[in-house]
């Protein structure tokens, strides 16, 4: 990589309105799930930040972000995942998304105390219905962390994408994540990017349906235990409590997404494009990249995301507008 020129200038964490940064720490992945937001490319070359650009970043963010997500791939896959989270441990908090691996479970021991948090991704409440969707063992492998985390008391949430195939067991879903113990249930609506563009197109749940079936019926659920919340993405321009078409991910700078390649983005939906990156990480700082990249697309307000379709008459809006439940 090359050495960064005098003239480009180098951003501050405090040029941004932080409150988190995700660190992709590898590309490396135990599941090829046909619906994930990341690419092909992505996958088909095995890439893993180093532990000192993971420190460097760290460093970096520690001027504004209260909190670092480790990610992957399957983050329990980098060799020194256990140093990562511990060392990051001592600067910031820090939460992993995991698919529930063993090697996560084998890691489990010697970073308990190091995560404030951990997300186990799981899409559906039926072994028949993730195994098909994420591969064979899948959703053993997620209900067997699920039950190690709760033992060993670290705090845990599940993560869902609601595909067509699984948005009739969004009601199971709500009460089986309660009953599990996490502490909330994050649910997202699939967007076809990423590999999914290419292996799941058909999977996207249409605007209408979205509102009907999902948050209309998150809505309506009442948790009866207290300390479990449900956070849903509100997708489309609906006029609910929590959707604002005035939110921009890119405009707002909230959170930074760092890839091992070096590629920064601003928006978690656009990393199936790494040209379209409105940062990169170089020679240990981030400095802005000039060219047709998601800043320059999404420089003027303008009520809807402009990097995604409309469906049906109804407007997206940015994936970080999250529906509000009482």
């Amino acid at each position: 990589m090359t050495r960064l020129a005098a003239s480009e200038p180098k951003l501050a964490a405090s040029d941004f309105k932080l409150e988190s940064i995700d660190l992709y720490i590898t590309s490396r992945c135990n599941r090829r799930c046909t619906y994930c937001f990341l690419p092909d490319a992505y996958f088909d070359r095995t890439q893993h930040m180093t532990p000192a650009t993971v420190a460097a970043i760290v460093g970096w963010a520690s001027g504004g972000a209260t909190e670092i997500t480790v990610l992957g791939g399957e983050p329990a896959l980098h060799p020194a995942f256990v140093s990562i989270v511990c060392d990051t441990a001592a600067t910031v908090r820090v939460r992993t998304v995991t698919n529930g691996s063993r090697q996560f479970r084998a890691a489990l021991p010697a970073v308990r105390h190091a995560l404030s948090r951990v997300a186990v991704s799981l899409d559906a409440p039926s072994a028949a219905v993730v195994d098909r969707l994420r591969g064979r063992g899948a959703f053993a492998d997620a209900v067997a962390t699920v039950d190690e985390l709760r033992a060993a008391a670290v705090p845990f949430d599940l993560n869902c994408t609601v595909l067509a195939d699984t948005v009739d067991t969004v009601p199971d879903m709500l009460a089986y994540a309660e009953a599990s113990g996490a502490g909330r249930l994050n649910m997202h609506w699939f967007s076809p990017v990423g590999r999914g563009a290419l292996h799941a197109a058909d999977q996207s749940v249409p605007a209408a349906d979205w509102r009907r079936r999902v948050l209309d019926v998150v809505a309506a659920y009442r948790p009866s235990r207290q300390s479990f919340t449900v956070d849903c993405q509100v997708a489309f321009d609906f006029p609910v409590p929590g959707a604002d078409p005035g939110v921009c991910a890119v405009r707002d700078g909230t959170n930074l997404q760092f890839l091992p390649s070096g590629a920064v983005f601003a928006c978690g939906m656009l990393l199936e494009d790494e040209t379209l990156a409105a940062y990169r990480w170089q020679d240990g700082a981030l400095v802005r990249r000039a060219g047709d990249t998601e800043l320059a697309r999404t420089t003027s307000p303008c009520g809807a995301c402009p990097l995604r379709p409309a469906d049906g008459g109804h407007h997206p809006i940015c994936i970080y507008n999250r529906l509000a439940t009482v």
